[in-house]
């Protein structure tokens, strides 16, 4: 619906007052995975035909500006370890200035594959397993009130709906109205407050939602911030006790030429295919030092995932730690190598709490925008650390084309 309403206010202006791009594309690729179903015994190999014919939409005019993309992506199993897939991808953004300066109107559609479990995405692992198809669509008329050179409000209304298709993710819809405050006293100060009020709906369960919060952000050196802020948000669900919970975002950035570093630590409610509300705790810490032809970086993270409105209160930590390099061998040529590791808080004996995913790539650009890349994974998933049984363990090679017309 959201896609249709943002196409649609494109034509808006005649075709002479805007900017419009129009963007074809096609990737074929051919994948080797050692272990499709991703299973410790009875490993089944498999090659993978994929192709994504693709389009790009840009639309820019005084009053309206809209970008939309859309790729279908086949999947062929040659020796029908799995059904074959066809899946979509699509991704709209569209504003629109109603009333110059003053009333806006925001559009959103996506539809993505998405991972089942919120610590784990598996998507960038496997074509299917653990995963699900999921539509985001947000429509948000505002308002913003300029209230002198420093001061503005933002007052509006947000409607979200969240679907999952063929899966037990839960399908979630909200309300959402909002007021923000912005104070700018200096150029490199920004002082905000905020309040929320959302009505959200789903099958098991309905609650409304009160978020407040208060922050600021400070440029203390040039590409260097110190923000932070601190809120709360309580819950009132059709069925069960109230539930009142502190959420924050803190952390200092900064540039120092030869070397950039981020410490953050931040509560949010994240969505979770199945879960009707999980808040997360997390504290990163990232780093990335540019080279003359690339960069290198380092990151680490601890989450804590909590359901907020199961009786149960089930919650799930997550530790991990990556690294990655990426390289310019020749002005057409490029490398990437990424390492990555995490462990997760096991429910039961059979969970697998420890998980490596590693990688290599090179990507070649021709001339008339032709690019062919090739890539090699390794995933593993261990019970304990130090013990190999019952581990579950994937290679994948992937060999693709991609021409942008």
């Amino acid at each position: 619906m959201a896609a249709l309403i943002g196409v649609a206010s494109f034509g808006v202006l005649p075709a002479s007052a805007a900017e419009v791009k129009f963007t074809p594309s096609l990737s074929v690729g051919e994948e080797f995975n050692d272990n499709v179903l991703d299973l410790a015994t009875d490993r089944r190999s498999d090659f993978i035909t994929r192709v994504q014919p693709g389009v790009a939409f840009m639309y820019r005019a005084p009053s309206v500006n809209g970008d939309l993309s859309y790729s279908f992506d086949y999947q062929n199993y040659a020796r029908g370890t799995v059904e074959n897939e066809e899946n979509h991808n699509l991704n709209l953004r569209a504003t629109a200035e109603v009333v110059k300066n003053f009333f806006f109107l925001e559009l959103s559609d996506t539809l993505s594959r998405v991972s089942l479990d919120v610590t784990r995405d598996v998507t960038t692992e496997s074509l299917y397993a653990n995963q699900t198809d999921q539509n985001r669509a947000s429509v948000s008329p505002y308002l913003v009130w300029r209230l002198g050179e420093k001061n503005t409000l933002k007052t509006g209304y947000r409607f979200n709906d969240t679907s999952y298709w063929g899966s037990p993710g839960i399908d979630k819809r909200e309300h959402r109205a909002f007021a923000e405050f912005n104070h700018d006293p200096t150029a490199r100060l920004n002082l905000n407050l905020g309040y929320a009020w959302a009505m959200s709906m789903t099958e098991q369960l309905d609650y409304d939602q009160h978020d407040l919060h208060a922050g600021f952000r400070y440029e203390y050196l040039e590409k260097s911030f110190l923000f932070g802020g601190f809120g709360n948000s309580w819950q009132a669900p059709s069925v069960g006790s109230n539930v009142s919970n502190p959420f924050w975002n803190a952390g200092i950035s900064r540039d120092f030429g030869h070397l950039s570093a981020t410490l953050e630590t931040r509560v949010e409610y994240t969505e979770d295919p199945l879960a009707i509300s999980t808040k997360t705790t997390s504290y990163n810490l990232s780093m990335e030092k540019p080279l003359q032809h690339g960069a290198v970086g380092l990151s680490s993270a601890y989450r804590k995932y909590v359901d907020t409105l199961e009786a149960a209160n089930r919650e799930r930590r997550k530790a991990e730690v990556g690294g990655f390099w990426r390289g310019e061998l020749t002005p057409r040529l490029n490398a990437t190598v990424t390492v990555f590791g995490d462990k997760v808080s096991r429910e039961s004996v059979q969970d697998y709490a420890y998980h490596l995913n590693s990688g290599a790539g090179l990507s070649y650009s021709f001339n008339y925008d032709i690019t062919a890349s090739l890539n090699y994974s390794y995933i593993e998933y261990r019970r304990d650390l130090e013990n190999s049984a019952n581990a579950r363990q994937t290679n994948r090679v992937v060999l693709s084309l991609r021409k942008v017309f």
